[in-house]
């Protein structure tokens, strides 16, 4: 076990964590807690937890949790390869503070001793494979060097899939061989059918890998369609997803944006951890709808959680799926609704079907079909070449 600071004044606390490992720590663990120093300056205190030399940061239940986040954004902006655990009631809003600045691990301060151990292994292997092979960015520190397009929908059947597929098939003309299409519904994706693929290696590998994340490891689990793109497939089952840490997912993605020119991501519905991980390093959105009012207004709560969490440097690409169904909502209502003008309107067609179930993309099946015409006029907002503009964040 690597060395773990725990940052608290309870001292009870220190000995339940020194419990957790029967004694193994010893002089591997230390505990500290400056509370002015917390409160007043996230970098400073940052610096001075730096000092002590350890690879694994506990706050401990006594620390505010915003000034434990914010010295955690500290950590991950300047030292990502120190892993930061917060010790709070796990929630759905914890969780997503969390994941947004990088905290390796939310402990509920009631946690079994097992799951003590287990929480902080855990982090303190994240911390190594960081150190090993953090993937360089950019002076800024968040952007890769490809272009990330994320897709993203509130819900199940919008059409995500759907534009996912065509999208990076489209970009894979114009641009073969540098383009790459990633599954991250890891429990229930799609693209294997939507493509006819038959993958023999996927996302699941990386749930048992231990080593280092870079090019040559990533490269081999890929699935190549033709000569003109890859794609990485989710696992053949749900389990195996769930063994796939975000943290993992961010540090591939981060990897395949430096070896590929578009790395397009199909997400699960929602706001899952993954999904999180995969805006971190997004460049642009695509965030879609159907004209359902469930799906109008899960898509604006989507767009107001983003605004929250800070999310707003990413392009936005608002698509309105299936726009010409009469089912008794005018498209002309959805930008109200949205905070957000329509940037794409898809017609519906029976052949986004057939296509789907045949694992062939539209825009190969029916080419000349409105539907096929709309996904082009997508990928002419991110080809680099003079199809239609580029879209402007609103």
């Amino acid at each position: 076990m690597n060395r773990v600071l725990i940052a608290t004044a309870d001292l009870a606390y220190e000995q339940r964590i020194r419990k957790a490992f029967n004694g193994e720590l010893n002089g591997e663990l230390e505990r500290w807690l400056d509370a002015d120093l917390l409160v007043g300056d996230p970098d400073r205190t940052m610096q001075e937890l730096v000092g002590f030399g350890s690879e694994v940061v506990v706050f401990g239940p006594d620390v505010p949790i915003d000034d434990a986040l914010a010295v955690a954004k500290q950590f991950d902006l300047r030292h990502p390869g120190i892993s930061v655990i917060i010790t709070a009631e796990p929630t759905p809003k914890i969780l997503q503070q969390a994941l947004h600045v990088g905290v390796r691990g939310v402990l509920s301060p009631k946690a079994s001793f097992s799951d003590v151990r287990k929480e902080l292994q855990r982090a303190a292997a994240v911390a190594d494979e960081h150190r090993a092979n953090r993937p360089p960015t950019t002076v800024a520190g968040r952007r890769p060097s490809g272009q990330v397009i994320t897709v993203l929908a509130p819900k199940g059947g919008s059409g995500k899939t759907l534009i996912a597929s065509n999208l990076a098939v489209g970009l894979a003309r114009v641009h073969p061989g540098e383009v790459v299409l990633v599954d991250l519904d890891l429990q229930f994706g799609d693209i294997t059918n939507a493509l006819n693929l038959i993958p023999q290696h996927g996302m699941g590998d990386l749930a048992q890998s231990v080593g280092e994340i870079d090019s040559a490891t990533i490269k081999v689990i890929l699935t190549p369609r033709g000569d003109d793109l890859f794609v990485l497939c989710a696992p053949d089952a749900p389990a195996q997803g769930e063994e796939i840490t975000a943290d993992r997912v961010e540090r591939v993605l981060r990897q395949l944006a430096a070896d590929f020119r578009y790395v397009v991501v199909d997400t699960a519905a929602g706001l899952t951890e993954h999904t999180l991980s995969a805006l971190e390093v997004a460049t642009d959105l695509v965030l879609v709808c159907d004209l359902a009012v469930a799906s109008v207004r899960g898509l604006r709560k989507v767009i107001g959680a983003l605004d929250q969490l800070d999310m707003t440097n990413q392009m936005r690409h608002v698509v309105l799926n299936r726009a010409d169904s009469n089912v008794g909502l005018n498209p002309s209502e959805v930008p109200g609704t949205l905070g957000h003008r329509i940037d794409l309107k898809l017609s519906s067609s029976r052949a986004v079907p057939l296509s789907m179930n045949q694992g062939t993309p539209i825009i190969e099946a029916s080419p000349r079909s409105p539907v096929a015409k709309q996904l082009g006029e997508l990928v002419g907002r991110f080809a680099e070449v003079p199809v239609a503009k580029r879209g402007r964040r609103s």
